[in-house]
C-alpha cells in the first residue's frame, strides 16, 4: 500500500529528498466558489471528500467506536447517515480555522445540501431543529456527554451553507459556544473585508498538496502564540485499503528539528516495544529534512489497523464526547 500511495504519477510531482509529492497546483472552480463563502483571516484551510471519510469510520475497524459515539451522543449514527446518504449527490465541502484573543473558529461552507436536508437528517436523528420564517437559517441541538450543542446554518447568495464553531483560548468551557444567525450574518458581513482566497500562505501551501485525497489540511501559525516555532505545514490523508499519511511542516525551532532527526532512528529500533502492529507501523515511516522543512508519510495497512483498533479501541473509546459534525 505504502509503495502504492508514494509511486504517483510524475506529472504534478516534486521532489523533496526523494520522496515525491503529487501536486493539485492551482485552486480549482469549485474550490474557488467555497473559498470565496469564507472570511480571510485563517490560519487554516482544509477539505476533502467527506463522504469517504463518513463511509470509511462506518465500514471500517473504526465503526466499533462510532457504536461508541452513539451511546455518548443518542441520534449521531442516524444523523451521519443520513448526512452521507444525501450528500452522495454532489455534496462539496470546504473549511477555515481563524485564530484571534478571543479563540478558535472553524468555519464550513456546504454546496449540494441544503435547508431541508438539515431539517430531514435532524428529525431523523431526533435532534430539536427549527428553520426561521424566511427559510434562510436552520438550527439543529445535538446531545453529547457534556450537555447538548447548538448549531446553525445559513443560506448564502449562492445557495451554499454556512455554518461555525467557536471555542474560548483558553477554554473557558468543554464545549463549543452555541452558533446563533447573527454568528453567520456577521461573518457574510466580513466577506467584504476579503475572503479565504486572499490568505495568500495558505493558498501557496494549497497548490502544493494533493488535493483529490479523503482528506487534506494546510496551515500557517503566523499571528499564533506557537509562530516562533512553527511556520506553514500541509498534508493530506487517503483511505484506500487503510490509512496514508502525508504530512510537512516548516519547524522553526532548530533544537527541536535536530532531536526529532535523531529520535526517529532512535524510535524505530524500539519500535517492538510498542507491541507487532504498532511496531511495524513505526518502523515503517518514512521522513526526511531539509533545513527546517520537515515531512513524515506514514501508512497503516487494514490489517494493521484492525489490530490496533482492537488493542486501543477501549481507550478510544471512553475519550469520545461525541458531538460535532457537521
Amino acid at each position: 500500500m505504502l509503495a502504492g500511495a508514494l509511486a504517483l504519477s510524475v506529472v504534478g510531482c516534486e521532489k523533496d529528498g526523494g520522496m515525491p509529492s503529487k501536486q493539485s497546483g492551482a485552486v480549482r472552480r469549485d474550490e474557488g466558489s467555497l473559498l470565496a463563502d469564507l472570511p480571510a483571516g485563517n490560519v487554516g484551510l482544509f477539505g476533502g471528500n467527506y463522504l469517504r471519510l463518513q463511509d470509511f469510520f462506518q465500514n471500517s475497524a473504526f465503526a466499533k467506536l462510532m457504536g461508541n459515539m452513539e451511546s455518548i451522543s443518542p441520534g449521531m449514527k442516524a444523523w451521519t447517515e443520513c448526512f452521507v446518504h444525501t450528500g452522495q449527490r454532489s455534496l462539496q465541502m470546504l473549511g477555515a480555522l481563524a485564530y484571534s484573543d478571543a479563540g478558535i473558529t472553524m468555519r464550513y461552507v456546504m454546496k449540494g445540501f441544503g435547508v431541508d436536508d438539515v431539517k430531514a437528517c435532524a428529525q431523523k436523528a431526533g435532534f430539536p431543529v427549527q428553520v426561521d420564517g424566511d427559510g434562510k437559517f436552520v438550527s439543529i441541538s445535538m446531545a453529547t456527554a457534556l450537555g447538548p450543542i447548538s448549531t446553525g446554518y445559513l443560506v448564502l447568495a449562492d445557495g451554499a451553507l454556512l455554518t461555525r464553531q467557536a471555542m474560548a483560548m483558553p477554554p473557558v468551557a468543554a464545549m463549543p459556544s452555541p452558533t446563533t444567525r447573527a454568528d453567520l450574518e456577521a461573518d457574510v458581513a466580513l466577506l467584504a473585508k476579503g475572503t479565504a482566497a486572499d490568505d495568500k500562505r495558505l493558498i501557496a501551501e494549497l497548490a502544493k498538496i494533493d488535493r483529490d485525497r479523503a482528506m487534506w489540511f494546510v496551515g500557517d501559525a503566523t499571528g499564533t502564540p506557537i509562530e516562533d516555532k512553527l511556520g506553514t505545514l500541509r498534508g493530506w490523508v487517503d483511505l484506500d485499503g487503510g490509512i496514508t499519511m502525508d504530512i510537512a511542516f516548516e519547524l522553526k525551532d532548530r533544537a527541536m528539528a535536530n532531536e526529532i532527526a535523531r529520535g526517529i532512528p532512535e524510535m524505530k529500533k524500539q519500535a517492538d516495544v510498542l507491541g507487532k502492529d504498532i511496531g511495524a507501523v513505526v518502523r515503517g515511516i518514512k521522513f526526511e529534512r531539509k533545513g527546517d522543512h520537515l515531512r513524515f508519510v506514514v501508512a497503516i495497512s487494514k490489517q494493521q489497523l484492525d489490530a490496533i483498533v482492537e488493542q486501543m479501541g477501549p481507550l478510544m473509546g471512553a475519550g469520545a464526547l461525541g458531538g460535532g459534525g457537521f
